[in-house]
């Protein structure tokens, strides 16, 4: 038996009008628990990561004193010019060599008289050859840079007394383990010089091993390599700073695993996010912006 259309009209309007009511109840509902005192807290991003560096070149040529090879009697680079890699840079003179070959060149010519050549002979003649060798001694750069000459004639034994540096100019840190774990290469980092504009770099190398070992008291530390404006001399400081889009809130705002309530415009907004938890507090990557209102103990507010 077919129903009349006006009856199939009637009910369709009630059920309309039903469904409307249902959702206005639901908004009004959630309207009015916006407007009651609720306990929220304001997201913002976690500090910024901090650490100091200063400007280096990023490779270093270092000369040490041999004085087995003698006394440095010539340089072929004048401190403060450029120098080619696989260049001579300096010299050293053996006196002391020199001593022993006129020495043994005196016995050599005291046996030469003898018409018999002997095994002293032999030996003489390997002991003169080979401290002609060692007459002189060269060294050569292994880089292309810059030389500097700290001491141009040093004495101490393996005292540092020359430096190139190469023309790439770098910023080394060195960060701790905790530290370490939230950077990575190629990462844009804002660098502030202590006179001058700030400018942005990119982590270039960061070690795999700690360059200090850890302690039960202090965390193990790593070389990080940044890059940098090369106008700035070696030895300029900077601090760094690696902004984080990491937001922080007390464990009691979820409202269930992966999901928070936000305040916004008078209303009652479900929001999914991604966290992690730890020591108490919630570490939110995605999901929430700076200034939003989140929650507190959401679980007590009915969320119809």
């Amino acid at each position: 038996m077919k129903r009349p259309l006006w009856l199939i009209v009637v009910i369709s309007i009630l059920l309309l009008t039903l469904i409307a009511v249902g959702i206005y109840a639901v908004f009004r509902h959630q309207h009015l628990q916006a407007k009651q005192h609720l306990k929220t807290y304001t997201a913002a991003y976690n500090r910024p990561l901090t650490f100091k560096g200063v400007q280096e070149a990023e490779y270093t040529q270092t000369f040490l004193y041999h004085s087995e090879y003698g006394k440095i009697h010539d340089w072929f680079i004048q401190s403060g010019k450029k120098v080619k890699k696989d260049t001579p840079v300096l010299e050293y003179y053996n006196s002391k060599a020199e001593h022993q070959m006129t020495t043994f060149r005196k016995q050599l010519t005291a046996l030469d008289k003898k018409s018999n050549r002997t095994v002293l002979h032999t030996f003489l003649e390997e002991q003169f050859y080979l401290n002609q060798s060692l007459l002189c001694t060269q060294e050569h750069s292994i880089l292309k840079g810059t030389l500097y000459i700290l001491e141009p004639y040093p004495s101490k034994d393996k005292e540092a007394f020359a430096k190139i540096y190469s023309t790439k100019r770098i910023i080394k840190s060195i960060v701790d383990e905790n530290q370490r774990r939230q950077l990575k290469n190629n990462q844009e980092i804002e660098i502030q010089p202590q006179f001058g504009k700030p400018f942005k770099g990119r982590i270039i190398k960061l070690d795999q091993f700690p360059s200090s070992a850890s302690t039960t008291s202090k965390p193990a530390e790593y070389t990080v390599a940044i890059s940098t404006d090369s106008t700035y001399p070696i030895g300029t400081h900077f601090n760094i700073s690696l902004p984080t889009h990491l937001i922080t809130l007390p464990k009691e705002v979820l409202y269930d695993k992966n999901s928070v309530l936000i305040k916004k415009d008078e209303k009652i907004v479900k929001r999914i996010i991604k966290c992690y938890e730890k020591s108490g507090m919630v570490i939110i990557s995605e999901g929430l912006l700076p200034g939003e209102k989140v929650i507190a103990q959401p679980k007590n507010f009915t969320f119809n």
